[in-house]
C-alpha cells in the first residue's frame, strides 16, 4: 500500500479505513488550528502504535516511546494524589515514559518530547494494559521555540485529536 493511499482517508472527523482498503486499524482526524491544516493519523499494527501529526502535509521528526517500565522504574500513579488533594493530574505525564529520538530532531528539542510523552502518557491511561512501543511522527515546527498561547492551544488541539483517533 503506498502512503498516498494511506492518506487517502476520508478526512470528515474521526474515521475508520474499511477493512477492503487495509487490514490495518487506522483513524484519522483533520482540523485548522491557527491557520494550519492538522493531520492525525493512528494505526494499530501488532507491536506498535503509530501516531502520525502532520501540519499543512508535512512530518518532520519521529520519536519512539515504550511503554514497558524496567524493573528499577515503575509507573507512578497520580490518581492516588488526586483523590486526596482533589486537583487534576491527566495532563501530566507519566514518569516512567522516555522519548527515544528516531528521525530529524535535534537534541535539545524539548517540545517535540513532550508531545510523544504525552501522547504515550494519554494511551497508557486509556488502556493500562497496553505495551506497544509508541511511536510518533510530527511536523518539524510543532510547538515551536518558545512557549506561546497559539503553541498551548495547538498542543492541547493535537492531544484531544489523537484521543479521537483511539485505536489501541
Amino acid at each position: 500500500m503506498s502512503a498516498a493511499e494511506v492518506l487517502s482517508v476520508p478526512s470528515n472527523s474521526a474515521s475508520s479505513q474499511s477493512p477492503e482498503l487495509s487490514p490495518i486499524n487506522t483513524k484519522q482526524v483533520v482540523r485548522n488550528i491557527s491557520g494550519k491544516r492538522v493531520d492525525v493519523i493512528s494505526y494499530s499494527f501488532a507491536d506498535k502504535i503509530m501516531i502520525l501529526i502532520s501540519q499543512n502535509g508535512n512530518l518532520g521528526k519521529m520519536y519512539c516511546v515504550p511503554l514497558t517500565a524496567s524493573a528499577a522504574v515503575q509507573p507512578y500513579s497520580f490518581d492516588m494524589i488526586q483523590t486526596v488533594t482533589g486537583e487534576d493530574y491527566s495532563l501530566l505525564p507519566l514518569n516512567h515514559l522516555t522519548p527515544i529520538s528516531v528521525l530529524g530532531a535535534s537534541p535539545d528539542d524539548t517540545q517535540g518530547r513532550i508531545y510523544a510523552v504525552q501522547i504515550a502518557s494519554l494511551i497508557i491511561r486509556q488502556s493500562p494494559d497496553e505495551r506497544r512501543l509508541v511511536v510518533v511522527g510530527m511536523a518539524h515546527g510543532m510547538g515551536g521555540e518558545s512557549v506561546t498561547d497559539e503553541n498551548r492551544e495547538m498542543f492541547l488541539d493535537v492531544l484531544q485529536m489523537v484521543g479521537e483517533c483511539r485505536v489501541w
